[in-house]
Order: C-alpha cells, then sequence, then structure tokens
C-alpha cells in the first residue's frame, strides 16, 4: 500500500485556515487587554479623585464663608480659613469671643511644581504656612472655558473632543460651592481616557 503525503494545496489550505485562526486569538487578546488596561485607568482617576474630594469636602465644609476668595471664583484655585483653637482654651474663640481661624487654605493645580516632585500642572496640591500637601496626581491639564455669553461652541473646545474639560474647577452653586476634578490617563495606543466627578459642598461657618 503506497503512503501519500499532503499536496501542497492542502498544505497552504491547512495554513490559511492556522493563520485565520491565531489573528482571530491575537485580535482577541488585544482586545481583552485593552478593555483591562482601560479599566486600570479608570479605577486610577477614580481612586485619585475621591482621595481628593474626602480631603476638600470636609475641610471646606467647615470654612469661614468670610474668607472664601468668593470674588475670585468660578475659578481653578480657591482659598479659604477654617476655625482652630489658637489659643488651646479648648475652642475655636478667643478670650474676646472672636473667632480664631487658620492661615489661609489655597487648593490649587502644582503650577510651580512647588513640592519638587516633577509632577506640576497635572497635580493638585493644598498649600497654607508654607506646607504643601498633594491631594492628586493625574489631573487633566485642559481648563477649557465657554464664552462671554455662556456658550460652548467649536472655538472653545481646545482639544476639540466635544466636550468642556477642566482638571480643576470651583464655582459657587446655590448656598455653596460646586467642586469638578477631571483626572485622565493615556493607554498604550495614546488614547486619553477621562473620568469627570462632581460635589457640591456647603460651607457651614
Amino acid at each position: 500500500m503506497r503512503n501519500q503525503g499532503m499536496t501542497m494545496l492542502e498544505v497552504m489550505f491547512a495554513m490559511a485556515i492556522f493563520t485565520v485562526i491565531m489573528g482571530a486569538l491575537f485580535a482577541l487578546m488585544l482586545g481583552f487587554t485593552d478593555t483591562t488596561e482601560i479599566r486600570d485607568i479608570q479605577a486610577t482617576s477614580y481612586d485619585e479623585a475621591r482621595r481628593a474630594l474626602s480631603s476638600i469636602l470636609p475641610d471646606i465644609r467647615q470654612a469661614s464663608r468670610m474668607s472664601i476668595n468668593w470674588a475670585q471664583l468660578p475659578g481653578e484655585t480657591i482659598s479659604y480659613r477654617v476655625p482652630v483653637d489658637a489659643d488651646g482654651n479648648g475652642f475655636a474663640v478667643d478670650q474676646s469671643n472672636k473667632a480664631e481661624l487658620s492661615q489661609p487654605r489655597t487648593l490649587s493645580r502644582d503650577a510651580n511644581d512647588v513640592n519638587r516632585d516633577g509632577r506640576s500642572a497635572n497635580q493638585l496640591v493644598c498649600s497654607s504656612g508654607g506646607v504643601t500637601r498633594v491631594l492628586a496626581n493625574d489631573l487633566s491639564p485642559d481648563s477649557e472655558q465657554p464664552d462671554a455669553s455662556g456658550v460652548f461652541g467649536p472655538a472653545q473646545d481646545v482639544n476639540q473632543n466635544g466636550q468642556m474639560d477642566r482638571g480643576i474647577w470651583f464655582e459657587p452653586f446655590g448656598q455653596g460651592l460646586r467642586i469638578t476634578i477631571q483626572t485622565q490617563g493615556t493607554t498604550r495606543e495614546n488614547r486619553i481616557i477621562r473620568s469627570t466627578f462632581q460635589e457640591v459642598v456647603i460651607p457651614r461657618n
């Protein structure tokens, strides 16, 4: 009995099937990898924003309303003072019953890299009394604004993505302040993933 090997046509057909299967598996693997990468970026963005808000909200809630820089809002920087027991009498008032307040606290981008960690405008910091504390990293670098009429159109959409992007924004809202934090990350394919978080806080003092 004569053994017959595979013909060239059969070999080519088998290789074609193998190539298609491997290509499909590779595409599937890339899809899973991209999804995982995007989820990791979103999780990191969420953690950064929540870390900042968990520090900012209680602090501003205790702020003296009179000490807030209302005249400069809305904007990317807010300053305020909170009650403190400066004289150690157990109360945030002195012997004359006058409120004792902390040194001004300023929340803003670390535009001048005050803490010298190499991360400047994409970092949110709190500065007070010569001490700078990092509240969040990976802020969106964008600071898009509507025009004088309050319209946000193509001319104001600097990055042309169809939405108004702001890394950090403080604005009066009712009796309080609305805080917007937008963080972002970049995939291996240079796709920008942004996450936006907003909270409203009402100063009590």
